[in-house]
């Protein structure tokens, strides 16, 4: 059985971070049992100040199907990684901006690392992901090339527009695989609703620019039918979340701000809604919108995302960014009769489960781990 190192900023127990967490999480559950996953990553959530309760440090941790070896910040040195990397057959980078991923591309540059290395591109060099601290990030990504940090390594991408967006920033003559994300393994399907005039909508992401949360307050202050709106998430920056508070006041809906989810109860939380507003800006791929067809919360999503056969299946909605395109679809949901309603959740449970099977048999990531 090949044996992977994963370095990542956060696993379990963490769940701040989101889509890129899921992705690993999901990674291991599925292919845990065809190869040896081992993990090194931060000994702490995003933005905590103390370690995860109840780990060890300096050993590994079985968490999973995976074995963690938890670093206090700032703690990843040279001595550490060349320890990870020791005897495995392939290390998979989940950021080159963090110090565990300069460092290690610097010991592959100086030939100090025996085996394949693989850097996951996450989203980073999408348009809109490049556009936030955009000087200091085209800095870096350029001091990366001049110090030739990338050469002999394989980048891996959830598709082909991914890999376009990677080749605009470090050239033509990258080498690439293409690995769609995972999704969870489980689909709850869905639980018995009522339905009524009023639209329960949920938002659910970290709490940040890219996730546009402000758009969705803003759509639902267009529409004329009744809602009730939560907002879940992490909350990533605190100034854009007083914008949004701020365009939440004298709103004629109701709305509550539920705090974060863990991991773990996402899709229980998402079966209580009707629908799932999720305008980003760019997605390369959204666990949150399987999430929530793996459980009937229909998903109303931007067009920035790999999720484009939505309004084909009859499982949701994907739309221009275009706030009264937004509004219009949910009032028009609303309107719907229950029948309606339930074709709709009874095709996002069948689509997801569509999904599962094909990503399964089809993943990347077997190409990627040999």
């Amino acid at each position: 059985m090949k044996k992977i190192l994963i370095l990542t900023g956060r696993y379990l127990p963490g769940h701040k971070d989101g889509g890129p967490l899921r992705t690993l999480i999901n990674v291991t559950d599925a292919l845990g049992d065809e190869y040896e996953f081992f993990i090194g990553c931060l000994d702490r959530d995003h933005g905590d100040g103390q370690s995860y309760p109840n780990i060890k440090k300096n050993e590994w941790n079985k968490v999973g199907k995976a074995k963690v070896w938890y670093v206090e910040p700032g703690q990843f040195t040279n001595e550490l990684l060349l320890k990870l990397a020791s005897g495995k057959d392939l290390i998979y980078l989940c950021s080159f901006y963090d110090d565990y991923g300069y460092k290690l591309l610097l010991l592959n540059k100086k030939n100090k690392i025996e085996c394949p290395v693989v850097v996951a591109s996450m989203g980073v060099f999408a348009e809109a992901a490049l556009k936030q601290k955009s000087a200091k990030k085209r800095i870096f990504i350029s001091l990366c090339k001049f110090l030739g940090l990338f050469k002999n390594v394989t980048w891996s991408v959830t598709s082909e527009l991914e890999a376009e967006d990677v080749k605009k920033t470090l050239g033509n003559n990258i080498d690439y695989i293409v690995a769609e994300d995972l999704p969870r393994l489980s689909i709850p399907g869905k639980t018995k609703k009522e339905h009524s005039d009023i639209l329960k909508v949920v938002f659910l992401s970290r709490i940040c620019a890219h996730k546009n949360l402000d758009f969705a307050i803003r759509v639902l202050k267009r529409m004329q039918k009744s809602v009730e709106f939560t907002i879940y998430g992490p909350i990533q920056e605190m100034e854009y979340w007083e914008k949004c508070q701020d365009l939440l006041k004298n709103v004629r809906f109701s709305w509550i701000y539920g705090g974060d989810v863990p991991s773990e109860q996402v899709q229980e939380t998402l079966a209580n809604y009707d629908v799932l507003i999720f305008p980003s800006k760019s997605e390369n791929y959204g666990h949150v919108i399987f999430e929530a067809l793996s459980v009937g919360c229909i998903p109303v999503i931007s067009d920035k995302t790999p999720w484009n056969e939505l309004n084909n299946k009859k499982a949701g909605y994907e739309l221009p960014l275009d706030e009264s395109i937004f509004a219009n679809t949910l009032d028009n949901f609303v309107n719907l009769s229950v029948q309606e309603k339930e074709k709709f959740e009874n095709n996002a449970i069948q689509y997801a489960n569509e999904k599962l099977t094909t990503s399964l048999k089809e993943t990347g990531y077997r190409k990627i781990f040999g």
